[in-house]
């Protein structure tokens, strides 16, 4: 009987499966999906079995065998095969590196993990609805049936996770299983604690906190049905369930579910796909949606569910602007603030300060020559943290020891700017006895730390909290009455056609942390600019009014959701190399397309030009046709691949980017 050829995937940046007979002493039929060891090069390498084949191109004298076949079943079943060939053909992925993307390490190494039970015990029963809540849990309901993804557009403090928890005990009942995304690590045990005291030992937890060995279990447990809710972040998209009834997308605007290396995949977007695929239900949630979900249910791809209201019958929070102009601010804090914090605490309700910027200060400088410290590997100023006495890379992780003196003219350093620590320290000096907590993502590395910061917030034991976008993201407050933005401006004028967008989703989100219960609400925005539009429409009028008013210019300068776009970046330590290459490939797709059809904007540096001694340039494709700018990149990729122009540098193609940086 002639020997079937295996088309294996394989960790490497080619596109292309190599082919390989099966193992000579095979113990069960090869099937697509199964994981086998392959010897390749000098080494031997876990692979999957992407195909099987009567023919190759090889000599039958180059085709190796398979060492074994680890799997006596699929370790991926079609519908999982069937994303991750979506993935590689959209994302114009090599094959192997998608497979590698996809699936967990522990399971990449050919490891087996067991089966163990769960040990969360079920505690909690569900909540009754407010008659706002029910209205929307039982539209939701409805629309879920249908096949259009659903948008749960809730303002903060509604109770969408109520909402969100009912829904998945409807879809449990029926014996079907839940996946629940999540944006950051941070928000996993404030959920986690609410679905698994809920739901009990039937919740997988997967996220990059957990252990590669617990994390195979729970996306194992999901093939094998002995999960039913896996509770994780955006690599969750790719669990190969038994019998998935319903996925969630909890905070669906959040810019976290795009991947920025590698596969970059958006996993928003996959769960529309997935969901697609599997005939299951999607529902995103969000208080201040993504512009891509707001034009979706425009243009009627979307259903939308509305809860307007707070669950507790809290009026809307105050909102002032400090002007800085004339209330000078002393390391941050202006004369107003100081005075607001001390008035809640005077009332024992919380404060909560936002600024997103990390560390004791951005800039380091010589008062005297003006000499700025910076990365000797990157073009970014070194950022100094205060407790650790260190200046560090947020681009690289170079760090140095931090010295009082210039090196060039010996002469005083100063700080410039503030970041989460400087804070901290004014609101200590100014508050002395109190607690106050740093939310950000060096006080939150480990789990230990992160889960004794969110006890301290939520418990209200911490009166003043301090901290990055972090604190927008999810989080209940109870005893919350301020929140003041430090830097306003920081956000009103950053670079990026998107800069308004996540300024107004941050400041939406952050200011509907206060006032939640039986506490006035009032927000403080510190500006140097108290006149600018953009800030009088924030302050008056809501997400959803400021979205009608932002996007007729996203239209009219033509930038996404109402196009589509390609980023192509390059790097190499050689500059002339990095725009050669992209020259080149700007040359090779404006002798292909009608001009009419895509623009090419570029060759230009990165807005960081270099990071970890190599020099960064890219390259913009845009396009109001989908179809036109995948075949432009697909072209490019076979181009670059022929032409072996990839040899010379580092280069990678971005399909719908976050940003244009």
């Amino acid at each position: 009987m002639k020997r079937p050829i295996l088309n294996i995937a394989v960790d490497t940046p080619v596109s292309q499966v190599f082919d390989y007979y099966p193992p000579s002493d095979i113990h069960c039929e090869p099937k697509v999906g199964q994981r086998v060891l392959v010897p390749f090069g000098r080494r031997e390498v876990v692979g999957f079995i992407h195909g099987i084949s009567e023919k190759t191109s090889l000599p039958k004298k180059k085709i190796k065998s398979c060492k074994t076949i680890i799997d006596q079943s699929p370790l991926l079943n079609n519908k999982a095969l069937d994303l991750i060939l979506w993935c590689k053909n959209y994302y114009h992925h090599p094959v192997g590196k998608t497979y590698a993307a996809a699936i967990p390490k522990y399971l990449r190494s050919g490891k087996n993990p067991g089966h163990d039970d769960m040990l969360f015990e079920t505690s909690a029963e569900k909540k009754k609805l407010t008659n706002h809540q029910k209205s929307a849990y039982d539209e939701c309901l409805e629309l879920i049936k249908k096949s259009a993804p659903v948008l749960l557009n809730g303002v903060t403090g509604s109770g969408k996770t109520e909402i969100y928890l009912q829904i998945m005990e409807e879809v449990l009942k029926k014996g079907q299983q839940v996946l629940f995304l999540v944006p950051e690590i941070g928000l996993t045990p404030q959920l986690s604690e609410a679905i698994t005291s809920r739901f009990g030992n039937c919740v997988g937890i997967i996220h990059s906190s957990t252990s590669e060995k617990s994390r195979a279990k729970a996306w194992v447990g999901a093939k094998e049905n002995g999960v039913s809710v896996i509770l994780g972040t955006r690599s969750s998209i790719f669990v190969p369930f038994h019998d998935l009834g319903l996925i969630i997308i909890d905070e669906e605007h959040d810019e976290s579910y795009k991947q920025n290396s590698g596969l970059m995949y958006s996993a928003r977007d996959l769960a529309v796909v997935k969901a697609k695929q599997l005939g299951c239900a999607l529902l995103l949630g969000s208080a201040t949606p993504s512009y891509e979900s707001l034009l979706n249910v425009e243009k009627k791809k979307y259903s939308q569910a509305r809860l307007n209201k707070k669950v507790f019958s809290a009026s809307p929070p105050e909102k002032k602007l400090i002007n800085l102009n004339l209330n000078p601010s002393s390391k941050g804090l202006s004369g107003p603030l100081i005075n607001a914090i001390s008035k809640s605490l005077e009332k024992d309700e919380q404060s909560l300060l936002f600024i997103n910027r990390r560390g004791y200060s951005p800039v380091t400088m010589c008062e005297d020559c003006g000499n700025i410290d910076g990365c000797p590997r990157c073009e970014s100023n070194l950022v100094s943290y205060r407790g650790s006495k260190i200046l560090k890379c947020h681009h690289c992780s170079f760090q140095t020891p931090a010295t009082s003196s210039c090196s060039s003219c010996a002469g005083k350093k100063i700080t410039v700017g503030h970041g989460t620590e400087k804070i901290e320290e004014e609101l200590k000096s100014k508050f002395p006895g109190e607690m106050i907590i740093r939310i950000d993502r060096d006080s939150t590395r480990s789990n230990k730390n992160r889960e004794e910061v969110f006890e301290h917030a939520k418990s209200g034991a911490a009166k003043i909290l301090v901290g990055t976008q972090m604190l927008t993201k999810g989080h209940d407050f109870p005893s919350l009455s301020l929140v003041a933005f430090i830097n306003v401006d920081q956000g009103l004028f950053g670079s990026g056609y998107r800069s308004g967008e996540r300024f107004a989703q941050q400041y939406y989100q952050a200011s509907g942390r206060c006032g939640r219960r039986e506490n006035k609400g009032l927000v403080l925005l510190q500006t140097y600019n108290p006149e600018n539009e953009t800030l009088k429409s924030l302050l008056n009028k809501s997400y959803g009014e400021f979205y009608e008013e932002n996007k007729q210019d996203r239209k009219r300068l033509g930038w996404p959701p109402y196009t589509y776009s390609v980023l192509i970046r390059a790097e190499s330590p050689d500059e002339k190399k990095v725009f050669s290459f992209l020259d080149v490939a700007a040359g090779f797709i404006g002798n292909m397309v009608e001009s009419s059809s895509l623009k090419i904007l570029g060759p230009i540096p990165s807005p960081i030009g270099k990071i970890r001694g190599r020099k960064r340039g890219q390259l913009l494709l845009t396009s109001r046709s989908r179809k036109k700018l995948h075949a432009a990149s697909g072209r490019l990729i076979r181009f670059v691949d022929e032409k072996k122009l990839g040899i010379k540098v580092k280069w990678s193609i971005d399909i719908d980017p976050i940003d244009h940086s």
